[in-house]
């Protein structure tokens, strides 16, 4: 005998109990087999090549998950990371020997001072990474690489799961910007402590 199908009294309860399946979704194109999808990853790693430390813009709920990505990336990975209200990012000055790669975080894909932030960034020649609910958003076709979250529709304003999702995504991102910096040395560190014969497995 089937379960009926739970009620909920509003579309915000129903998010919230989606939040597990919407991790689940956001996770399974980026890990296979316990290991990063490297062809996932690809436009990611040209993305922060030749860039000095990250720069992330976004607006409401994305910019909180912004604000817990910069300590998620300088924690694992030792970049610098600042975070921009998308709307004051447009107006800050050109003038600075900086070259960070940006990094928009929207759940549509369609946030218009996000969009704008994102497209001043690809006029000062600075690499960009669209985090988005929408796969074919404008943010992710224009972009210089997409890494999108699997968390469906949202209907309700408050975000729940998108914003749960865009976490998943930036841990994942600072998981695979640390693979050459802190935890790539904390794994050297952990091996040498064991000793030799347990070199040959660092990468296990």
């Amino acid at each position: 005998m089937t379960q009926p199908e739970k009620t909920f009294a509003h579309a915000m309860l129903r998010e919230i109990y989606e939040q597990p399946q919407a991790i689940i979704n956001t996770f399974a194109p980026y890990i296979t087999g316990g290991k990063f999808n490297e062809e996932a990853f690809a436009p990611v790693r040209r993305w922060m090549k030749e860039h000095s430390g990250i720069l992330i813009a976004a607006s409401g709920s994305s910019r909180h998950a912004g604000l817990a990505a910069e300590i998620m990336i300088e924690d694992l990975s030792g970049i610098a990371v600042d975070v921009e209200y998308a709307s004051e990012y447009i107006y800050r000055s050109v003038n600075t020997l900086r070259n960070p790669a940006v990094a928009v975080v929207s759940q549509s894909g369609e946030t218009a001072d996000t969009l704008a932030a994102l497209r001043e960034a690809a006029g000062r020649k600075h690499g960009t990474l669209a985090i988005t609910n929408v796969h074919h958003s404008t943010m992710a076709k224009e972009a210089d690489a997409s890494l999108p979250t699997s968390a469906g529709v949202e209907k309700a304003v408050p975000a729940t799961k998108s914003f749960t999702a865009q976490l998943v995504v930036l841990y994942l991102l600072a998981v695979f910007a640390g693979r050459n910096g802190r935890i790539a040395k904390l794994r050297m560190s952990h091996q040498s402590a064991r000793g030799p014969a347990h070199y040959n497995n660092a990468e296990e």
